[in-house]
C-alpha cells in the first residue's frame, strides 16, 4: 500500500481507519499509490470518501480533477469542484 511518508502526521504505531487511509492516499500519495488504493478498496467507497472529504476542498482542486477524470470517468472541468461545498470545513453560526 502507500509508502509511510504520506502518513507523516500519523504516529507509525497507530492504526489507520479506512477513511483516513483513502483520504491521505488521494491527497498525498503519488499516482502509483492511488492505483494500488483502487485495486484494494471498492471504487464506490473511495468515491464516497473523496466526495465527502476532499472534492470540495479548493486546496486539492488539481488532484481532484485528475481523480475525477481518470479514476471515476467523470467529464468535468475545475468549475465543477468550485460549486461543491466542503462540509468538512463548513462552520455554521447562529446568532440570536
Amino acid at each position: 500500500m502507500p509508502k509511510n511518508n504520506i502518513f507523516w502526521n500519523i504516529n507509525k504505531n497507530s492504526k489507520v481507519d479506512e477513511a483516513t487511509l483513502i483520504e491521505h492516499t488521494l491527497k498525498y500519495g503519488d499516482f502509483e499509490d492511488i492505483v494500488k488504493l483502487f485495486k484494494k478498496i471498492d471504487k464506490e467507497k473511495i468515491k464516497e470518501i473523496w466526495l465527502k472529504n476532499m472534492a470540495g476542498d479548493n486546496r486539492f482542486l488539481k488532484v481532484s480533477l485528475m481523480i475525477a477524470r481518470i479514476f471515476f470517468d467523470m467529464d468535468v472541468e475545475s468549475n465543477y469542484f468550485k460549486g461543491l461545498n466542503s462540509g468538512r470545513f463548513e462552520v455554521r453560526v447562529s446568532v440570536k
